[in-house]
């Protein structure tokens, strides 16, 4: 009989809760907590049931405990330090979004994983939502043509406190991967190059970049705009945003929610098309519409199987450098070339 495959996790602030569930449900056992903050951690623990050693010091609980992976609940700034001493270490790594902070950071971790034959993938849960895997279905079936423009709107007046409002680039680093990183995923396209403004709005309780606007130009000759506000009071949009996606043939639209309709032309009726309505027709796959459960099944299925997971450190580095190519944009006032 297989042993259960056991995990380290690293960071027990408020994210590591969904991690823990997850865990669970696909049978990962939590063999350590490791935080600077112990107590935390014993909280942890407590409600989740969990007797494994308590750390926090890393390199202790990679020294003392048996384990296979390593999963990263700790803050950005931190990532590519925790993630490289994993991955040097024999240990398989899950770990938060984003992948690291600067691109040089990124391709040594992709290449360290790659040289150690290791696993190493980033939670980008809200690739596996419901209505984004609806929609990637309608556009593979061709029903708008191909893609020529994706719009996003974000405007969601977040209060969390704590960390991330310290943070600078705080929207493009924390949030705007997320749709940036669907993006991707929908069209099949990487970024070529940005330009984005990047601004903290009266009002803000944020202290840096609360609010931005980004173009930018993706393989094919698609256009992708986003538009994001953290400090936008009143009508907020969904987590997921607002979205707009423009083929050649119609339009997709998506409330970020449950609302997807799309209408596509048909013939010519004078100044417009005739168009016909549609709306998703079939439910996805219910293994990619459950957020960190789905990648972290995903990321399970790649240790034990060789299947390569979606969003793998060597393919989420194309969405890791749309934020930092959004940022040196801002930061220098001009459109730049995206490279990986």
């Amino acid at each position: 009989m297989r042993r259960k495959l056991e995990a380290i996790l690293v960071g027990c602030g408020a994210m590591s809760a969904e991690w823990i569930r997850s865990a669970k449900e696909l049978g990962i056992q939590i063999s350590a907590l490791v935080d600077l903050n112990p107590e935390l951690a014993r909280l942890r623990a407590a409600e989740f049931h969990l007797d494994g050693p308590i750390f926090s010091n890393l390199d202790e609980a990679i020294d003392k405990v048996r384990a296979q992976m390593l999963f990263d609940c700790t803050v950005p700034l931190v990532h590519a330090e925790i993630d490289q001493k994993a991955l040097s270490n024999g240990l398989h790594v899950l770990e938060e979004k984003p992948l690291a902070t600067t691109l040089n950071e990124a391709q040594q971790l992709v290449g360290l994983a790659k040289k150690n034959n290791l696993v190493h993938v980033v939670v980008q849960n809200r690739r596996f939502d419901p209505g984004l895997r609806k929609i990637r279905r309608i556009l593979r079936q061709g029903l708008i043509g191909e893609i020529t423009t994706v719009n996003v709107d974000f405007f969601v007046p977040a209060h969390f406190g704590g960390f991330r409002e310290k943070m600078d680039h705080v929207l493009l680093i924390d949030m705007a991967i997320h749709p940036f990183d669907a993006v991707r995923c929908l069209t099949g396209a990487n970024a070529e190059s940005v330009y984005c403004e990047e601004w903290n709005p009266k009002g803000s309780w944020w202290q840096h970049g609360a609010s931005a606007h980004a173009i930018f130009q993706m393989n094919g000759g698609i256009r992708f705009t986003f538009r994001g506000s953290w400090c936008s009071e009143g009508l907020r949009t969904s987590w997921n945003s607002a979205w707009r996606i423009i083929g050649t043939k119609g339009t997709i639209l998506w409330d970020g929610l449950e609302e997807i309709r799309g209408e596509y032309a048909t013939k010519p009726n004078g100044l417009f098309y005739e168009t016909e309505s549609f709306v998703p027709t079939e439910e996805p796959d219910s293994r990619e519409t459950r957020g960190h459960l789905s990648v972290m099944a995903q990321f399970l299925r790649n240790v034990t199987e060789g299947v390569p997971a979606e969003t793998r450190s060597a393919d989420n580095i194309h969405s890791l450098a749309m934020v930092l190519g959004a940022i040196e944009s801002a930061t220098v006032g001009q459109r730049i070339k995206i490279t990986v």
